[in-house]
C-alpha cells in the first residue's frame, strides 16, 4: 500500500536530528523510530510519527542494515537529511521478543525471521 510511505527532509538542529531508533538486522528487525524530542526537526516534521520504519536514508535502502549502519548513514547525511518512513500502528515492536525469535531462527531450516508481529508480547501468545 504506497500511501503509507512518505518522505521527509530533515535539517540537524543543535541536538541533532531529534528522533531515535530501536532495531536493525542484528537484532532480525527493521528500523523503527523510538521516541521523538520535544520540539526537535523531527517533531517539528509534524510528519514522523513513534513506530513509524525507516525504509531509506539518504537514498540508501535500510534492508540489512544494522542499528550502528543506519546511525553512520544519518550521520554521514551533515546537515540534512532525506528519509523515507512507512507509517507505523503506534507499537513499536519489542527486543523482549528476541528470545522466542532466536528459537524460531534455528528451528526454521531456511532461517527465514518470524518476527511478524508488531506490537506487544501479548499477542506471541497462541
Amino acid at each position: 500500500d504506497e500511501s503509507r510511505f512518505y518522505s521527509v527532509d530533515l535539517e540537524r538542529g543543535p541536538t541533532g536530528f531529534g528522533f531515535s531508533l530501536r532495531g536493525g538486522s542484528e537484532y532480525n528487525m527493521g528500523l523503527y523510530v523510538l521516541g521523538l524530542m520535544e520540539r526537535g526537526p523531527a517533531q517539528r516534521s509534524n510528519k514522523i510519527q513513534v513506530s513509524d520504519q525507516l525504509v531509506e536514508i539518504n537514498g540508501e535502502s535500510t534492508a540489512g542494515m544494522t542499528h550502528s549502519q543506519a546511525v553512520e548513514q544519518i550521520r554521514r547525511g551533515g546537515n540534512r537529511i532525506h528519509l523515507i518512513l512507512k507509517k507505523g500502528n503506534g507499537y513499536v515492536p519489542d527486543y523482549v521478543e528476541l528470545s522466542s525469535l532466536s528459537l524460531c531462527m534455528t528451528n526454521s531450516k531456511q532461517g527465514e525471521p518470524c518476527f511478524y508481529v508488531i506490537g506487544r508480547t501479548e499477542n506471541l501468545r497462541p
